[in-house]
């Protein structure tokens, strides 16, 4: 009796393969980040160690033929990838070539299974299994939640989730670590630090194209906040031109309206963009002030919470959200999230902790 061989349309072919991912088909197809993830952690397993761009392309090539648009679709596959490597499901270390060759070039490792546990009992798993889909037993993996490159997993009630986690194999790693944030201080300590070094900086007669954020204007809009430098005296945060590529952060002193010197941010060695620490001692400086940022927190779907910022954050603010929240249609303020009611409170704490907001109706 001879085989029969049925034909799969396109539509079939996204529901199989996004099923063999471990994903709902129903919920998303093989071009989302959800399955794009998934993949990427998938052929980390025979292509890894690698260049970002290998593991690109071992996702891209078996979607031609699928995908209505590889060049769009390529762009979302290498921002995921950006993200994860960030995330901590990968490792990147630079690779110096030896020989004849002298040449250095990044290279991904898939990182080791792990998670990290938020004060809720919420696990944030991290890392990826070698040889396998999952490093979790059947019954642990379906009870998994994607959100975009993001894998949670909520405990039953009573359920010991630390130790069934290190049970498997999983290595459990610091919160703090992980988010790598700055170390504790007050917004009188974080103004001093950056007026110090701005107190040794030397003398400029001219910043061309300054503009200012101008701390007297409402923080509720924060694009209402930039002016352009007038007749301003004092130290502001700023940006400048330059000839070629996008304007440049720093921390300005002024009077009336002259340049007098500035520091340009990211500070030197530091780890964060530009816009990171700008944005931070903004807030620092609109609480000093008396009129500090705000956040507003109101009730989402059942079982959720939303809070809707005024103002940007560092980007360690943000990818600490993505982790743990959801980023959803904002209306009235400058960008929302959305969080499970027991993740609500350690996120309140850490807006007045470390970002120094305060609440508002």
């Amino acid at each position: 009796m001879g085989v029969v061989m049925k034909r799969l349309n396109a539509t079939e072919v996204h529901a199989r393969k996004v099923e063999e991912l471990g994903l709902d088909p129903t919920a998303v197809d093989l071009t989302s980040v959800e399955a794009i993830a998934c993949a990427l952690r998938r052929v980390s397993n025979f292509l890894c160690p690698c260049t970002a761009a290998t593991l690109v392309r071992g996702v891209i090539r078996p979607l031609q033929g699928l995908a209505n648009n590889l060049a769009t679709l390529k762009e979302v596959v290498e921002s995921t990838l950006e993200t994860m490597v960030a995330h901590g499901d990968f490792i990147e270390q630079l690779e110096v070539g030896h020989g004849t060759e002298y040449r250095t070039m990044r290279l991904l490792y898939a990182a080791p299974p792990s998670f990290i546990l938020r004060e809720s009992g919420l696990a944030i798993l991290l890392g990826i299994a070698s040889d396998q889909l999952s490093a979790l037993p059947g019954d642990l993996e379906a009870r998994i939640e994607y959100v975009t490159h993001v894998r949670r997993l909520t405990p039953h009630s009573g359920e010991d989730l630390r130790s069934e986690l290190f049970q498997l194999g999983l290595i459990e790693l610091s919160y703090a670590k992980w988010i790598k944030q700055p170390p504790i201080e007050s917004p009188v300590q974080h103004i001093s630090c950056l007026n110090k070094l701005l107190d040794a900086a030397a003398p400029s007669i001219e910043i061309p194209g300054l503009f200012l954020l101008d701390p007297t204007r409402p923080v509720r809009y924060y694009r209402g906040r930039w002016v352009e430098l007038k007749n301003h005296s004092g130290r502001y945060v700023g940006r400048r031109t330059q000839a070629y590529g996008a304007d440049l952060w720093c921390y300005a002193e002024v009077e009336r309206g002259a340049p007098i010197r500035f520091v340009g941010l990211p500070q030197k060695y530091s780890v964060w963009r530009g816009c990171d620490e700008a944005w931070r001692l903004q807030a620092a400086i609109d609480h000093v002030r008396g009129t500090p940022q705000m956040f507003r927190l109101r009730s989402g779907p059942k079982g959720t919470r939303v809070i809707d910022l005024f103002s940007p954050v560092p980007m360690w603010a943000s990818r600490r959200w993505d982790a743990v929240g959801e980023r959803i249609e904002s209306s009235g303020c400058l960008f929302s999230y959305k969080f499970g009611d027991d993740e609500v409170p350690e996120e309140i704490d850490f807006l007045k902790d470390k970002l120094w907001h305060v609440e508002t109706s």
